[in-house]
């Protein structure tokens, strides 16, 4: 029997979805379908109720799950024995907070088909609270995400990048500086509710500004800045993105006591990529060229 069978079951039963085990295994559905009947025809018996949609694990395979999920446990940590720590080898599923995905995923790509050419790579983007969650529960091996309120306990985190806020604005609207922005303009707010909304929220509160004042809420960078380089208003974001949208005609102001939104690898705590942190935070850097 091959234990990668085994680990595809197991994939199943975390997400309740051949479908979403396929994608997450880059498997076709068909081949990931055709793998569970071959197991089941090796072992006797039936580990999926198949009369229900999407198919359900049975007794005896619920059973066979948990029984696998140490056997493979102890075959990770063997294989471990048997590689450099600071190699990086398999397949490994990487998520990236989406805001941060389209400025550092070209360098990981470029980066990691130079220095690691033993590993694959698949990937996810997301909001950092949904991808912390996936990395805890084994869908994802590693996630770039957004340190606004800590990582879950059973993840550690390595800071890879601080990208301190700025204001942007038109050129036209700051003949009043900070104070008319603030007193004067819309604001153009991005999603409260993620890791980088709230680090905003938090670095807006330090700032008077009229309780009528009106705040247009956008779940796109780049929306935002284009609204921005229009002269519609201004922004709070990461020196990076608006250096990275912003036309000719917009502006920053640095402040010099600015939060700063604080990108990090979290990873499982003695999980399989333990001792190998490093080596996979080398792959996110821009001077590793």
């Amino acid at each position: 029997m091959q234990t990668r069978s085994l680990r595809t079951l197991v994939r199943v039963s975390k997400v309740g979805s051949f479908a979403k085990a396929a994608e997450q295994l880059n498997m076709t559905l068909s081949a990931l379908s055709m793998q569970m009947k071959a197991l089941e025809t090796e072992l006797g018996v039936d580990l999926f109720d198949r009369t229900v949609r999407p198919p359900r694990l049975t007794p005896i395979g619920r059973t066979i799950v948990e029984a696998a999920t140490p056997l493979l446990q102890r075959e990770d940590k063997l294989l471990d024995l048997c590689r450099p720590t600071d190699t990086l080898v398999g397949h490994f599923r990487i998520g990236f907070v989406t805001s941060a995905a389209v400025r550092l995923l070209p360098d990981f790509l470029k980066n990691a088909k130079r220095d690691a050419p033993q590993a694959t790579f698949a990937f996810e983007t997301g909001l950092s609270k949904v991808l912390q969650d996936k990395v805890v529960n084994g869908q994802l091996d590693a996630a770039l995400v957004t340190d606004a309120e800590g990582v879950p306990d059973a993840l550690s985190e390595l800071v890879l990048r601080e990208e301190p806020f700025v204001f942007a604005a038109h050129e036209t609207l700051l003949v009043d500086g900070l104070t008319g922005l603030l007193s004067e303009q819309p604001f153009f707010h991005f999603m409260p509710n993620t890791g980088i909304g709230k680090l905003i929220a938090g670095e807006m509160l330090k700032h008077d500004r009229p309780k009528e004042s009106e705040t247009i809420v956008l779940d796109n960078l780049e929306a935002i800045m284009e609204c921005v380089s229009a002269g519609l208003g201004f922004t709070l974001l990461p020196a990076p993105d608006v250096v990275r949208y912003r036309s000719a005609e917009v502006k920053s102001i640095q402040l010099p006591k600015a939060s700063a939104r604080k990108l990090v690898l979290a990873t499982v705590r003695d999980g399989a990529l333990a001792g190998r942190e490093a080596a996979l935070a080398a792959l996110f850097s821009v001077d590793n060229a």
